[in-house]
Formats: structure tokens, sequence, C-alpha cells
């Protein structure tokens, strides 16, 4: 009998598929030619059940947290489309947005000008002058007393430290009047007038001047010009011998030239009439007529121009300016001068130690 034969091979071949199917876990179905058997799902190892279960919850919890994902054999979720911002114009006035009043809405902010926090002041005596100063912050009044004193009626804070006054005021609308002396000559006050502004901490020099340009001079009896105008010096007599005679004229010149007022001097206009230096020399021209008049306690110094109205080089000679009281003379910035070129004159006199304080009474008999 031959094994071949096909009625005697299928039941031999049904007893060997279960003989081995305990051993073969690792496969759901055998495959045997000519027979298709499943195998029961007991078969199989518990920890291929166990992969299996992890496997499908896996894929289930992915389902809920992703709806766009295919689960076993589900056509995924179309994907929404992507959403466009929306546009909306807006008319103003209209009923979205309401027109509102000016007078809610924020004011711009004003540049202030800039300002100049570190002034010099001209002052004479009994002459009410106005400053403005800082509302709200404390503001210095350099003075040109030694030692100043304050007479005001204010509710601002004034503190005086040498010859300097600190006024501070919270006041918007109430300006600071005071009028200021110096402690050993109640002859001689200066008012001031204290404008509070919305400005930085200001710093004033007070300069002294008995006689400013274009002011009417002092008069005495019968019109007569004064032969003196009281001035305070205190400060300046104190600059002037705190050094050798020589180095305070070099040192004087020194700050003329370079635009300063010495300390404690006062500046004005040389009065009508009075005696100014003699300056003549060829080729140059001489201009008193808009002199400057410095005065201290022992030096008074005029300042004039000096112009080469030649077609030539001149050098200034300084012999050519006289005065009955010269100390000493210089001119700035060029000693030597080119044709239309000018320079500054400085004459420095001394102080007659016999000047009355007095004004002059004219004689009738005249």
């Amino acid at each position: 009998m031959s094994l071949r034969h096909p009625t005697l091979f299928r039941p031999a071949a049904l007893a060997l598929a279960l003989a081995i199917a305990p051993y073969a876990a690792a496969e759901e179905q055998i495959q045997i030619p000519g027979l298709n058997m499943p195998v029961a799902a007991s078969t199989q190892q518990p920890e291929r059940q166990a992969a299996l279960r992890v496997e499908q919850q896996r894929v289930a919890d992915a389902a809920e947290a992703e709806p766009d994902v295919a689960v076993q054999g589900h056509a995924p979720a179309p994907a929404p489309a992507a959403s466009k911002p929306r546009l909306v114009q807006v008319t103003p006035g209209s009923a979205d947005n309401p027109a509102v009043p000016s007078s809610v809405l924020p004011k711009p902010v004003k540049s202030l000008p800039p300002v100049d926090t570190r002034q010099d002041v001209v002052v004479t005596n009994g002459t009410n002058t106005l400053i403005p100063i800082s509302l709200g912050q404390i503001n210095r009044i350099v003075t040109p007393f030694e030692d100043p004193k304050v007479q005001t009626v204010s509710d601002a804070t004034i503190e005086t430290s040498g010859n300097v006054i600190y006024v501070t005021t919270i006041v918007p609308e109430r300006p600071v009047t005071m009028y200021v002396t110096p402690a050993d000559d109640e002859s001689v006050a200066i008012s001031l007038t204290l404008f509070p502004q919305d400005i930085p901490p200001i710093q004033a020099n007070l300069i002294f001047s008995k006689s400013l340009p274009g002011a009417a001079q002092p008069q005495g009896a019968g019109g007569i010009a004064a032969a003196s105008v009281r001035s305070y010096s205190g400060q300046a007599k104190k600059w002037e011998r705190s050094m050798p005679y020589m180095e305070t004229l070099r040192e004087l010149l020194r700050q003329l030239a370079l635009g300063n007022l010495p300390r404690g001097y006062s500046m004005g206009a040389p009065a009508n009439g009075g005696r100014v230096p003699a300056c003549a020399q060829p080729n140059l021209s001489f201009d008193f007529s808009h002199a400057q008049l410095l005065e201290g306690h022992d030096f008074r110094v005029f300042v004039a121009t000096v112009e080469n109205i030649s077609a030539r080089t001149v050098e200034f000679d300084y012999a050519d300016c006289t005065h009955p009281n010269r100390a000493a003379v210089s001119v700035w910035p060029n000693e030597v001068l080119e044709p239309g070129q000018k320079s500054e004159v400085y004459v420095v006199t001394r102080v007659p130690v016999d000047v009355p304080d007095t004004s002059v009474r004219p004689s009738l008999l005249n």
C-alpha cells in the first residue's frame, strides 16, 4: 500500500496536527496543506495575551485623546478647516465704538523750554528785582554781602550760610519777597521778588551795580549830579586785600579777560561827565562811549574797545592810556592788531581815599 494515497493521507495528517497543537503556542493558526484549522485561544501563552490587552487599551486611549487617529479599521475623522481671524471694521461714532468727549482723553504733555539754572542777576540799591525760582525745591541766592541779613514776611523756608541765601517754597502762586542787607550797613539794601515756577532749582548770582547803562544818574540839589553814589564793597575789600598788591592786579585783569566779575565788585556805566582814561595812539581808535565801569573797594576798572583803523599791523602801546590814578593797563585778546581788528582795553585806577560820601551842593552865588 502506498503512503501517498489521498484517502489514507488525510487521517494521518489530522492525527499529526492534533499531536503537535499544544507545542505551537506562538502561532494563532496552523497552516497544513489541505487543512485549515484554528487553534483554541487557551493554547496561547499568557504573556502574549497580556501584551495584546495592553496594546488594545493604548489604542483606545489614543482614540479618545485624538479623534483623528484611526482605530482598528475605522476611518480617521476629517481634519477641521483652519479657522481664519475675524476682521471687523469699526466706524468711529458707531454703536460698537461710540464717540467720547475730548475731556476724557489723555492730554499730551507739553515739553518745557530749557531753563538756565545758573543766572547772573544785576541788582541795584533799593530797586526791586524779579527772579524765577523752583517750586518745591531748594534755590540758591549768592549775594555780594559777606554776612547778609534777610527781612521778609513770607512763609517760605529761608536760611543763610555765609554769603548765600537758600530759599524753598511750596505755595505755587505766592511770590517770596525780601530785603537783603549787609550785616554792618543798613543803608544798602537789595529788594528781591522770587516767583515760584515748575523749573529746576535755580542759582542766582547777585551782581551789585550802583548805575546801569541807560539808567538815570542820582541827582543832587539843583539837578547837579552827585559826586558819589553809595555802593557796598565789603567783599571786594576782603578779596583785594587777601593777596599782595601786584598779585591782586594780575588776578583782577585775569578775571576780566576770562569774562568774570571779581568777588564783591559792582558793574555799571561811567557817570555822565565823569573822568575816564585818556587813550590816544596813531592808527588806533578808542571807544569809551559804551564803556563799562567795574568798582571794588580799592580799585576801579574802565573797560573800552580799541580798533586798528589803518591798513597795516599795529602794536598796542600801554603807555598811551593815562589817568591821574592809573594802576595798570592791559589789552585782550590781541596786543598786535591787524587792519580792522578789535580788542578790549582794561584801565585799572586806584580809588581815592578822600572821596566824599555826600552829594555836592551847588552854590547860589554861581
